[in-house]
């Protein structure tokens, strides 16, 4: 019953059916083969969507799509690259750290290589950029948009794990920073080795200039954070703040687009919105299906009685999310997984926020790993560029994120220590 399920999981994932439908029919199938009710489908179906954090999601998206589509990203290019465009690889530089900012807004790494990427390519190869290096540097710093919080992936994970969504994204903050400062570093590297040319420096007259005018871009995470980490709003609460605060930017402030546009973009990422949403809701009827199989038990017998250590246990982990993510998206697994593991995590003292962050890092490769990397395809559309152009650039970055992906694992207080700080809970979490 439990392998016909998970074989009928898989052939239904490597044909390319939509992930909500392979979930819930592998689920189904499993369900009536044990002869069970088929009522139970249903009602598994709307306890997943019961959720008050899970709504957080389709409004971070809607609000993320508008800004991406508007002013926003501009603005934040324009106040990054003042400061940064003097040093060595420094619109590089610049165009990665946009990716940081602009990932605070939107918690998607496709938004980030859309909005950031169509801005940034043209001024980079403009400034004598080579284009391999200019496509991995869009690429792949766009992937840090998922670990920069508010993140769309870390909500998924906190509602299907029982996780506090705010010490989830507080936990992201030190990894995702640490990452961008490790690209960086490589891009100041290669700026050296290839002798490419600075940019001009801004007197501090135009940079209080280009940050008054970026005020209410810069503003719009502050805002967001701050409501959630000071405690006067939720994320759910936090997420509809943003869209109405979007929505008078774009809209009144920046003057972007007409309400015309607007409507076109509201049911574009509406859309989006229920997809994910249908696909959270779907994955309880899986694990609903799985835990009462029993599936949780096996898992952890077997692992505890094969694995004698945490490293090995990692090891295997992480090799399993990078074949993952080389075919799907990692994170729609880890919701799957996630619950089903909770057990054996705890028998190898391995903080479940710690494991999201590490998976939020895998999900961050498995986006730039053929053959379905979803950050490959959206910058071969937006280069134009071939799929091997693109894999040459990214390749660099893709082993910083390995390495960072190491330090993590090695060190598990650089995602812990700032959740327990913020909320008086030490390390452990």
């Amino acid at each position: 019953m439990i392998a016909v399920a998970l074989s009928l999981f898989f052939i239904l994932l490597i044909i390319g059916v939509p992930v909500a439908h392979v979930v819930l029919g592998s689920a189904a199938v499993g369900v009536l083969m044990a002869g069970k009710n088929g009522t139970i489908l249903a009602q598994q179906l709307f306890l997943g969507c019961d959720s008050f954090l899970l709504l957080a999601v389709p409004f971070f998206i809607i609000s993320g799509d508008l800004a991406a589509k508007g002013k926003t990203s501009e603005k934040i290019v324009s106040s990054v690259n003042c400061f940064l465009g003097r040093l060595p690889g420094g619109l590089g530089i610049a165009t990665i750290f946009a990716c940081v900012l602009f990932g605070a807004i939107t918690g998607s790494a496709i938004a980030c290589v859309v909005a950031i990427g169509t801005l940034m390519m043209p001024k980079l190869l403009e400034n004598g950029y080579p284009r391999i290096l200019v496509l991995g540097i869009i690429t792949v710093a766009g992937t840090i948009g998922v670990m920069i919080p508010p993140s769309i992936p870390m909500l998924q994970q906190a509602v299907a794990m029982n996780i506090s969504a705010g010490a989830m994204f507080t936990a992201g903050f030190i990894p995702g920073v640490m990452t961008a400062l490790m690209m960086s570093a490589y891009v100041v590297w290669y700026a050296v080795k290839h002798k490419i040319p600075r940019g001009e420096g801004a007197p501090w007259k135009e940079k209080i200039r280009i940050l008054l005018n970026s005020f209410w871009a810069l503003l719009f995470p502050i805002i967001i954070l701050g409501g959630i980490y000071t405690g006067l709003a939720t994320p759910t609460e936090a997420a509809v703040v943003s869209v109405f605060y979007v929505l008078l930017v774009e809209l009144v402030i920046y003057r972007s687009y007409s309400l015309k546009q607007l409507f076109a973009f509201m049911c574009k990422s509406t859309v989006s919105a229920a997809t994910l949403t249908i696909t959270v809701a779907t994955a309880q009827v899986f694990v609903w299906f799985m835990t009462t199989a029993k599936l949780p038990d096996l898992i952890y017998n077997a692992i505890t009685n094969h694995i004698s250590s945490t490293t090995l246990l990692w090891v295997l982990l992480c090799l399993m999310f990078l074949v993952v993510g080389c075919f799907t998206n990692v994170i729609t697994v880890v919701v799957i997984l996630g619950p089903l593991l909770v057990n054996v995590l705890s028998y190898y003292n391995i903080n479940l926020i710690h494991f999201g962050v590490i998976a939020i890092m895998m999900a961050q490769i498995g986006f730039v790993t053929p053959p379905f990397g979803l950050c490959l395809f959206t910058t071969m559309k937006i280069g134009p560029a071939t799929m091997p152009e693109v894999i040459k650039g990214s390749w660099g970055f893709l082993i910083i994120m390995v390495l960072a992906t190491i330090l993590l694992i090695v060190f598990p207080q650089l995602s812990l220590w700032l959740p327990g700080l913020v909320y008086n809970t030490g390390v452990a979490i």
